[in-house]
């Protein structure tokens, strides 16, 4: 039986003369809890284009449930159970909480059970917020609300790419208990790239490490912790005991 969620293999993407990624090869088990981090320019949100049809690789493959899908286009990708979130929320400023999140669900080809868009506003904490417009919430609420349009697509797989950006301390907790909850209450496969190092390490099952675009180590919070080559390239300081 098949137990990966997300299976990358050899994954290469080249700008011109610029290799944003070079032969990165992943393995994300369904129900799994990853975290990506690195630095700035390390080749994350690269690869969270090219495993969710935004770019096209230049080289590798991309399966989603089994399923070979580089190449294909981004709602190819949702349609096989992908939802994503920007580093800037993507979500549409002059309409409504609700209609924001009716508007992804219908976007991921729902067919009934319009009850899911209630359900992720609740759970998302959103509820009493229906009918405000989206662009005057506040940073927090917005990175909800793009979770909850994510939700609303019924994915199996969610990439969450910076979510705890511009949040503050007390904020950032928050997102990653949501996170943590949501991920056990829809069954979800989940892959973060964050910054904020301490919390991801904190919520995760697990971790990979890019840098330079290639895939630099991958094991559990405490052994990246303890990677020297890690500690090097990347957290310093940032070294969760």
């Amino acid at each position: 039986m098949n137990t990966s969620m997300l299976s990358v293999q050899g994954l290469g993407m080249q700008f011109g003369g610029l290799k944003a990624l070079s032969d990165v090869t992943m393995d994300v088990k369904k129900g799994e809890f990853v975290g990506v981090i690195g630095p700035n320019g390390a080749g994350k949100t690269t690869f969270f284009h090219a495993i969710s049809g935004v770019h096209v690789p230049t080289s590798g493959t991309v399966r989603i449930g089994g399923s070979e899908l580089q190449g294909k286009s981004p709602d190819a990708f949702c349609r096989a159970g992908v939802a994503r979130t920007f580093q800037t929320p993507r979500i549409f400023g002059d309409m409504t909480v609700l209609e924001n999140v009716r508007f992804a669900f219908l976007f991921g080809n729902r067919i009934g059970d319009a009850g899911l868009i209630d359900k992720v506003i609740e759970e998302t904490h959103l509820d009493g917020l229906r009918g405000e417009i989206a662009g005057a919430l506040p940073p927090a609420r917005q990175r909800q609300l793009e979770i909850a349009m994510a939700l609303a697509t019924a994915p199996r797989l969610l990439l969450l790419d910076e979510v705890a950006a511009g949040l503050t301390e007390g904020e950032v907790e928050d997102v990653a208990r949501l996170i943590a909850r949501l991920r056990d209450t829809y069954g979800l496969t989940v892959v973060w790239i964050e910054h904020a190092v301490r919390t991801l390490m904190k919520t995760v099952d697990r971790v990979a490490v890019l840098n330079f675009g290639q895939l630099l180590a991958d094991g559990t919070p405490a052994e990246i912790a303890a990677d020297p080559r890690v500690i090097s390239a990347y957290l310093g300081d940032e070294v969760v005991e």
